[in-house]
């Protein structure tokens, strides 16, 4: 089985190749090259990540082919210089239509799933416990930061909640934006609409195409942290 593949350089050595035809599938490295090599097997995993969730769908076992059809490479924003612009492919001017949303809801919750059954157990101490070189601090910010980046990307098509509807704790946080992200989430069938923010286009499969992918890769994240330590 062939499948389309969207690349971009997200950020410095960090290049992300988008299984266009399987939502939340993802191939990341640290070149474009490396990216797409790797597609195939995480192809693979994903089927069977379906599968670990869903034990009534078929198992397919490959073998996975893997085309480029687009490449996309970011810039800085002229608006806002330390802004990065990532991409807007052309897969993602595609409406959407009702069984996507279906699917994606069923996705959203698996990969909620997968977070919480991770973090729940560690005791609260540790999640706030600063981490040397970490970016959010430790793993609590990187939680509010998976929470606040999904209704950042909602807000592109002004669909998020306001600042002073966010909760503190992390866990509430997850918990409210989630509920509105579910709630907002059939508004967008068949809507066409593609925003402009800081040179950056905004659709409603482009903010559903990053907000589960960001969720799936800050778990992965996670789970290194917690591994590590």
């Amino acid at each position: 089985m062939r499948y389309r593949l969207a690349v971009e350089d997200m950020e410095a050595d960090h290049w992300v190749a988008w299984t266009l035809d399987l939502p939340a599938c993802f191939s990341s490295a640290r070149t474009e090259a490396d990216a797409v090599a790797r597609a195939p097997e995480r192809i693979a995993e994903y089927y069977a990540w379906l599968c670990a969730h869903e034990t009534t769908l078929p198992v397919l076992s490959g073998p996975f082919e893997a085309e480029v059809v687009e490449t996309f490479r970011s810039f800085a924003s002229s608006e806002d210089p330390d802004y990065l612009v990532n991409a807007f492919f052309e897969d993602d001017r595609r409406v959407l239509g009702y069984w996507d949303i279906e699917v994606a809801l069923r996705l959203l919750r698996w990969t909620r799933q997968d977070l919480l059954r991770m973090v729940e157990p560690v005791p609260q101490d540790r999640l706030r416990q600063p981490i040397a070189g970490e970016v959010r601090g430790s793993i609590a910010g990187i939680l509010r930061h998976v929470a606040g980046a999904e209704n950042w990307y909602f807000g592109h098509l002004d669909l998020g909640l306001s600042r002073a509807q966010l909760p503190a704790d992390p866990f509430e946080m997850l918990r409210d934006v989630r509920a509105h992200t579910r709630a907002q989430l059939m508004q967008l069938v068949g809507d066409g609409q593609i925003t402009k923010r800081r040179d950056e286009l905004w659709s409603a499969r482009k903010v559903l195409r990053r907000t589960l992918w960001h969720e799936r890769d800050h778990t992965q994240h996670i789970a290194r942290l917690l591994a590590r330590r």
